[in-house]
């Protein structure tokens, strides 16, 4: 059969797969697939989109092509994007409406929690997800791959019946299943023959999977499941304890993309990097981690990829704050293996302890200065990139349980705290909640969160103007040069916009009114950019001539 997979991007917690990166999902998707010698196609939304136009209205023919189309989209943390609009359930269905094949979706738009495409709202689209002729909400790589061993087994492949197919297959194969590590090793490790289909390829962000789940799913457990654990989060509710990749098999999954011309990795998908392998996860939900494991990882991943960025994603401040020692010893790995500009995000999201106390949070705002702290004096030194080595991101979330109008002035207080000891952060990511199924959020709160509605967009204006300029201009002051940054889009005539690759890369104004830096300048190019001078979060700068 002829498969095509369609990414319209997904955005969770525990992964990112938006341009310029690439997910899991479709990864492992193409990897059940090769399993079983299927002919498999890969594109992104965007992509598809210029094709259809360029097909002359004749789309439904493009895909026809097809004997499958398998969608991928979902958003758990939305935001912003420079270079990709993702794709919602309700495109899909408009692109496909008279596709003649199969269609299945996947995703977190296929589960029960649902998708948002911006903070404070959830869509309420899934009435949609009957178009489709399977639904997984599960892990679909696993269901996929039962899907197609039906087929195979029963010589369904090319069968005229649809409707019956359909049927017999929905009645024999569990939409729910969900995986366990070692049953996608092969599709990891096969899964990486698509990357060269995309269409940035090579200037994609491979990211991997270590781990999923939480280890404050024990609070749910020891709740009787009555949402504790992060009010907010659906990874503990989706996905229970930790669950690790062993460390060979993601070494194995790096090599067999890096053998595919990958050069820039994140290992991402997993709620907190200094919590991997760590034998208290299911003990404490503050475990000890394990630097001799990280270790293990990050010297393996260097050594058969030689990447040009290995970056890491979310970092749990307590417990950096909590296990010291451990932890500096991990700061020092990622400084030793990984590249210039990573960021550890810190799940911060509130410093008012009425607020901490009602969502569960569990980290207190001396665990989040003492794990800034550490991160600084670890990582904080300038790499060839230009930028510190390794540094703490924070995230706020507003709309929680117990905000009040003083919220917003702790969380001023506390952060402009930080930034008077002298530290650095990274970047200050500021959200609104979004009421997911299973989760302790519910309407009412966003209901009552929206009378703070002008409080929260003051308060994110006055973090931009009087925290985030000052640490841009202490991170990267005047005259450094950031090396390789990628050009993404032309603003107007002497203005383009570029970024480095890497876990949260600066967008990099390049000032191009100068002739000569406008006849050399080019999208999809790299080069060296000076600093000139600062936006709230961004910076402008000039080409440096090599």
């Amino acid at each position: 059969m002829k498969f095509l997979i369609l990414d319209g991007y997904t955005d969770e917690p525990a992964g990112l797969g938006v341009p310029p990166y690439l997910g899991t999902y479709p990864r492992y998707v193409a990897g059940a697939l090769y399993k079983y010698k299927q002919d498999v196609s890969y594109t992104t939304i965007d992509k598809l989109r210029e094709d259809l136009t360029e097909y002359n209205g004749k789309g439904i023919d493009y895909l026809n092509r097809y004997d499958a189309i398998i969608a991928i989209c979902g958003f758990h943390t939305p935001g912003k994007y420079i270079n990709a609009n993702p794709a919602t359930l309700r495109e899909f269905v408009s692109i496909m409406h008279n596709f003649k094949g199969y269609k299945m979706l996947g995703g977190p738009v296929a589960t029960k929690f649902g998708s948002s495409m911006e903070g404070g709202k959830i869509h309420n689209d899934d009435n949609l997800k009957y178009f489709f002729d399977f639904v997984v909400e599960g892990d679909i790589e696993i269901v996929l791959n039962d899907i197609i061993s039906e087929f195979v087994e029963n010589n369904l492949i090319g069968a005229n019946n649809k409707k019956n197919v359909i049927s017999k297959i929905n009645s024999k194969v569990n939409s729910l299943k969900t995986r366990e590590y070692d049953e996608i090793r092969e599709f990891a490790i096969l899964g990486a023959n698509i990357v060269k289909m995309h269409p940035n390829y090579p200037n994609i962000i491979l990211e991997l999977e270590t781990y999923r789940g939480c280890s404050r799913a024990l609070s749910v457990e020891g709740n009787e499941g009555n949402n504790c654990g992060c009010s907010f989060c659906t990874e503990p509710k989706r996905y229970g304890s930790p669950k690790f990749r062993v460390i060979s098999d993601i070494i194995e999954e790096v090599k067999a993309l890096a053998q595919n011309g990958v050069k820039y990795y994140r290992v991402g998908r997993q709620p907190c990097m200094f919590s991997y392998m760590s034998e208290e996860s299911e003990k404490y939900e503050i475990p000890k981690p394990n630097p001799e494991a990280l270790e293990k990882l990050f010297k393996g991943i260097y050594s058969v990829a030689n990447p040009k960025v290995l970056h890491i994603d979310n970092a749990n401040p307590s417990v950096i704050a909590r296990h010291e020692v451990e932890s500096r010893a991990i700061a020092k790995t990622l400084v030793r293996y990984c590249t210039g500009g990573n960021t550890a995000a810190f799940g911060v999201e509130s410093f008012d302890r009425k607020v901490i106390e009602k969502n569960c949070l569990l980290t207190e705002p001396e665990d989040v200065f003492k794990a800034v702290q550490i991160l600084n004096e670890e990582g904080g030194k300038r790499s060839d990139s230009g930028l510190p080595y390794l540094l703490p991101g924070i995230n706020l979330l507003f709309g929680l349980k117990g905000e009040n109008k003083n919220t917003f002035e702790t969380n001023y207080e506390n952060l402009m705290e930080i930034y008077d000891a002298g530290h650095m952060l990274r970047r200050i990511n500021i959200r609104q909640v979004v009421p997911f199924f299973g989760t302790n959020i519910t309407e009412k709160d966003i209901k009552k969160a929206q009378k703070f509605r002008h409080k929260f967009l003051t308060f994110r204006e006055k973090i931009r103007n009087e925290i985030d300029n000052p640490i841009l201009k202490r991170m990267v002051p005047k005259g450094t040069v950031l090396k390789d940054v990628f050009v993404e889009l032309k603003e107007r005539d002497n203005l383009y916009f570029g970024r480095q690759f890497g876990s949260y890369p600066l967008l990099v104004g390049i000032d191009t009114s100068n002739k000569e830096d406008r006849d050399i300048i080019e999208i999809g190019k790299y080069y060296d950019i000076e600093v000139t001078d600062y936006g709230k979060r961004s910076i402008t700068g000039k080409i440096i001539k090599k």
